[in-house]
């Protein structure tokens, strides 16, 4: 049975290159990113190379109720994570007091609120069936 590995912000940078390692070590893969034709684009890649399982949600993980919205629609696909990755994030330049108060809300929502809730919707489950580095 293969394991499955879920990546946050998977379209760019050290995401792709963690979907990358993932994918010629044979891991399907949930990818999520805001950027749906990078990800359609990595899906088709990673299918046709190394004949993996890639599901893609174009989601940005800030927004209220898209860490569930996905954990509830991969129950429904029998999709069971082995692996998450919280690698969705940002950080601003400049001194506080040049910077938007609305720039620091939402790294916070992306940095710490969607890593924090996609932690405690996933976890569990992985510790019951003793997966994700846990152990």
């Amino acid at each position: 049975m293969s394991k499955t590995v879920f990546i946050t912000g998977a379209s760019g940078g050290i995401g792709k290159e963690l979907a990358n390692r993932f994918a010629k070590d044979g891991y399907n893969m949930v990818l999520v990113a805001r950027s749906e034709g990078k990800l359609a684009e990595l899906a088709k890649e990673y299918r046709e190379a190394y004949d993996v399982q890639v599901t893609v949600y174009a989601k940005d993980v800030s927004l209220p109720g898209v860490a569930e919205e996905i954990a509830s629609d991969l129950k429904k696909k029998e999709i069971t994570v082995d692996y998450l990755v919280n690698n969705a994030g940002f950080g601003l330049y400049g001194g506080f007091l040049e910077t938007q108060l609305e720039q620091e809300m939402n790294m916070i929502d992306v940095n710490i609120k969607a890593l924090t809730i996609m932690t405690k919707l996933f976890l569990p489950d992985m510790v019951k069936r003793r997966r994700g580095g846990v152990w």
